[in-house]
């Protein structure tokens, strides 16, 4: 089994901040005169919030991790940090001692004293995950906000924590402390390799202390320091900073773990990385073999889906489709920290429902009953981090996929999540390294896919009349395929079809002009995963604009609320799209018979090696249709390419811009 990761917490959008707990639920540090003067934050003008205290312990000598922060609100939006969540560890873990309070401007105390509810959230780039969620009660502008919590680990586990230094807010001072426990290694087990995730470019300090080691993150000249307990039994590191300055924000940039200030602990007990990858390799590849020897009764159901005459695709897709439909316990909203794992394919097959890794092992070991070859690849999640070869933890790895040769080319499939087409990877596994069976008892490093544009792909139709008033009334249809299906399938997923509704005519109103009246007028198919997800909407509203001599109409009806997406003239961080992608339009208008076109914008073009853009308008018979294709074949850019990046979007802020001039009376 696997070491736990550490835990984490979004304080309602999507930004880390990880702290710590005390132990009495009634005894809160005492507010300063200065925290409860405080207004303002000179060093973050614009904070809503300001973090004054916060504190991580992870002691793997009891098996816990406590967080504890103080914050207060300075703005009437900062109140959205009454609402806390707390990811929950992929592994097995006890939430406990959850307590917090709000203290309001006059000195009233308002305790929280309820149970954190089972969440899933889509904060950190769409990604699902689970969380514990509570709300601090009567938060107005000027409540200071206390909370704490902690996780307890099985016995002799190893949870060697990431600090997340740095949040989007500015904080007074923040404290870390990791006590490790002296590493014994244990044959065939991967328990030992704890860590947590790397950072994009070159780090200042590599610490080895006995069996555990740190990266830092931190400016030049801040580092952990090495301590020995009283009783010399244990060392510990800790770290404390103070005046820390909020986290650098732009626009798709990379996820916060790769630039913010952070430091990385983990057990270490390799020196060379080729000899760790190749024996952390060896020990995934055997638990691996057993869980999937573990196989009574796979076998007679792969026989009850499948026909020995049908081609081997057909039976991998039966098989894909099968697993679809099997129990998620990776997308249910209740927690799974309380399920033991299972012990073979057969345990999940029983079970008619898994993890996500386990649905995709049971997917390889009825594959294999087939009598077509199937293997693993175990790949990190890049919505989350980086993969560095350097740097020594399993706990780089997120996510298990199978891998089965068709047609004379690998074909990687992931039914263990949740709507996801087959043929395609999600975007967080894509296009990263990761360790994969080669098929002959051996494990390498090898890629997943890259992404292309074509695995994303939203096409919006339009067809409108517009009346004397520049009102504007007729239907649109919008296909989400690919990782947009995706994602709002996932999204969706446990809502009411009023909900389901609501969601999806928010999604394409917000493409609208303002005053746009948008009403779903069909039932879209949410299950199932491998087709496109189509809405089909009646809309009405204002389109038309006067002057009292013309009136103009947008161009481009789908990106009427649109803004620059690179609007500064600098850049500090890399570019960064979670995937590839393209959109195309088509939208016909029809005018009044006493309104023609004055005049239609010229064509817009842009093209770069990975960007095309076009956009079009041609006179129809008593109106004009409007066309726009756009496709992104990127996902990294350094900053030395911004200038190409900005100038590529600024091209298409002009043509998505761009209006038509009538002539008539409107």
């Amino acid at each position: 089994m696997m070491s736990c990761k550490p835990s984490y917490v979004f304080l309602i959008v999507p930004i880390l901040i990880v702290l710590t707990a005390r132990a009495a639920a009634d005894n809160w540090p005492a507010i300063t005169p200065e925290e409860k003067s405080l207004t303002a934050v000179p060093q973050q003008p614009d904070a809503h919030s300001i973090i004054f205290y916060r504190e991580d312990i992870t002691d793997d000598t009891k098996n816990f991790h406590s967080v504890y922060v103080r914050l207060k609100v300075l703005t009437e939006a900062g109140r959205k940090y009454q609402d806390v969540e707390i990811v929950v560890p992929r592994h097995s873990s006890t939430l406990s001692h959850v307590s917090g309070r709000t203290v309001q401007p006059d000195g009233t105390v308002v305790p929280w004293d309820g149970q954190p509810a089972d969440k899933i959230v889509f904060h950190d780039k769409g990604r699902p995950l689970h969380v514990k969620a509570f709300t601090l009660p009567s938060v107005q502008v000027g409540s200071i906000l206390d909370y704490r919590y902690s996780f307890h680990f099985p016995e002799g586990s190893r949870n060697a924590p990431e600090w997340m230094v740095q949040t989007e807010l500015f904080q007074k001072k923040v404290t870390f402390k990791f006590v490790p426990i002296k590493y014994q290694p244990k044959a065939d087990s991967l328990r030992a390799e704890t860590g947590s995730y790397y950072r994009i470019g070159a780090s200042n300090l590599e610490q080895v202390i006995d069996e555990y080691a740190w990266v830092n993150h931190l400016p030049p000249g801040k580092q952990p320091e090495d301590h020995a307990l009283p009783t010399d039994q244990y060392k510990w590191v800790g770290l404390e900073m103070n005046d820390i300055p909020p986290a650098s924000h732009e626009p798709d940039m990379p996820p916060a773990a790769v630039v913010n200030w952070r430091v990385d602990m983990f057990y270490r007990f390799q020196n060379k990385p080729e000899t760790f990858w190749k024996s952390a390799g060896k020990t995934w590849d055997k638990n691996l073999e057993s869980f999937l020897d573990h196989k009574n009764g796979v076998a007679e159901a792969v026989t009850k889906l499948v026909d020995p005459g049908d081609a081997p695709e057909a039976k991998v897709r039966k098989i894909y489709d099968f697993i679809g439909q099997l129990q998620n316990q990776s997308f249910t909203a209740e927690s799974s920290i309380a399920i033991a794992p299972a012990v073979g394919a057969d345990e999940v097959l029983k079970n008619r429902g898994g993890t996500h890794n386990e649905l995709n092992r049971l997917f390889v070991a009825m594959v294999r009953a087939t009598g077509l070859p199937a293997v693993m690849t175990w790949a990190p999640d890049r919505g989350r981090s980086t993969f560095e070869m350097g740097y020594m933890s399993v706990d780089q790895l997120d996510a298990e996929m199978a891998v089965v040769p068709l047609g004379g080319q690998d074909t990687f499939l992931d039914p263990g999540t949740k709507f996801c087409p087959y043929g395609l990877l999600p975007w967080n596994y894509a296009g990263v390294r990761g360790l994969r069976q080669d098929g002959k008892g051996n494990e390498v490093m090898a890629d997943t896919p890259a992404p292309t544009y074509k695995g994303a792909v939203i096409q919006r139709l339009a067809r409108l009349q517009i009346d004397d008033k520049g009102m504007m009334q007729g239907q649109i249809a919008v296909a989400f395929a690919g990782q947009d299906a995706m994602l709002l399938r996932q999204k969706a997923a446990g809502l009411s079809p009023e909900e389901r509704k609501k969601l999806i005519e928010d999604t394409v109103s917000a493409w609208l002009p303002a005053g746009a009246k948008l009403t779903l007028s069909n039932s879209p198919d949410w299950d199932k995963a491998d087709a496109p997800l189509t809405g089909r909407f009646r809309v009405s509203g204002p389109l038309a604009t006067s002057n009292g001599r013309n009136s103009t109409i947008p161009a481009q009806l789908f990106e009427a609320n649109s803004k620059p997406r690179f609007s500064s003239s600098q850049r500090t961080n890399p570019i960064y799209f979670d995937y590839p992608s393209r959109r195309v339009d088509e939208v016909h208008i029809i005018l009044p018979t006493n309104v023609t076109v004055d005049a239609l914008p010229s064509t817009a073009q842009a093209k770069t090696p990975y960007a095309l853009y076009s956009a079009e308008q041609k006179l129809e018979a008593n109106g004009f249709v409007s066309t726009r294709d756009i496709a992104m074949n990127g996902v990294v850019f350094p900053t030395n390419q911004y200038k190409e990046i900005k100038d590529f979007y600024d091209k298409v802020a002009a043509g998505d811009t761009a209006t038509i001039t009538l002539k008539g009376s409107l």
